[in-house]
């Protein structure tokens, strides 16, 4: 790898439409030089001399899992505990008080299937869990299901592994700390207790597909839409929106852009859908 300094122009385009085919994520063109030292870590794993090479490797398919390790290493994992608060306000407060009142009056099961989709190393899920564990007086006797879902592999093994440093707790209040957090010796890193994780699943899955088994309740979508295109965009909005329940809620990002894309829901607020 001797010299090697970054992709030509040639060789990001290649790259930028592996990517978006893929995923659905359009790297933006000023971002040649990130691309190029991200792709350098799977060179030097694969003790290959030239990003053609690489290139190569890549689309033979060739090597089982060399695909998932490059969507690892050139994908952006970064969120936190009850990122927009006013979300989970939302979701502990309004949305439980109607399926439980709807339970209560014989029109639902008690039984709830949450999905955060794109839900990197497991913040976002594990927030929806604790929203439900401090519910259990409430939710006694439900069926109670948080489903979370990644492109990237190592961001699912960090949130099956359940364990977090501080920056990913700054919005945690000491006293949720203590309740559904345990301290490991030093109080470097903090773990998510079992009465919360045993609420939650993780697996693999492309927005661009559809997801497989039962509907859901309320879906969480925030923060990587404003990745994809218009194209993309639309796909993976109608996917989703084919998993909810009828009545199901989808909550979105602000700034994803979602709205141009989104039929058959309506608008409650600038975060917040309904599936009729």
């Amino acid at each position: 790898m001797n010299g090697l300094i970054s992709l030509t122009q040639q060789q990001f385009t290649m790259f930028q439409t592996f990517i978006y085919r893929q995923t659905g994520i359009w790297t933006q063109d000023g971002k040649i030089a990130l691309l190029s030292n991200r792709i350098r870590r799977r060179l030097r794993e694969r003790n290959l001399e030239s990003f053609d090479d690489y290139y190569g490797l890549l689309t033979a398919g060739t090597i089982p899992g060399e695909l998932e390790a490059f969507i690892d290493a050139i994908t952006t994992n970064e969120t936190h505990f009850f990122r927009m608060g006013s979300h989970f306000d939302w979701f502990s407060g309004p949305f439980l008080d109607e399926v439980i009142d709807r339970a209560s009056a014989g029109k639902r099961e008690r039984s709830l299937r949450i999905w955060s989709a794109a839900c990197s190393s497991g913040e976002e899920p594990y927030s929806l869990a604790i929203c439900l564990a401090e519910q259990a007086s409430r939710l006694g006797g439900w069926t109670l299901e948080v489903v979370g879902t990644d492109i990237c592999e190592s961001a699912l093994a960090t949130a099956r592994a359940a364990t977090y440093k501080r920056r990913s707790l700054e919005s945690i209040s000491p006293d949720r700390l203590s309740k559904h957090f345990v301290s490991a010796p030093g109080g470097d890193t903090w773990t998510v207790r079992p009465a919360v994780t045993q609420l939650c699943q993780f697996h693999r899955h492309n927005l661009l597909e559809p997801m497989p088994g039962r509907k859901f309740d309320c879906i969480f979508i925030r923060n990587v839409l404003i990745y994809f295109d218009a194209g993309s965009k639309a796909v993976a909005l109608r996917h989703l929106v084919g998993s909810l329940q009828s009545g199901g809620y989808l909550v979105v990002g602000t700034t994803d852009g979602a709205h141009d894309h989104l039929e058959g829901v309506e608008r409650c607020s600038i975060f917040l859908y309904r599936k009729p």
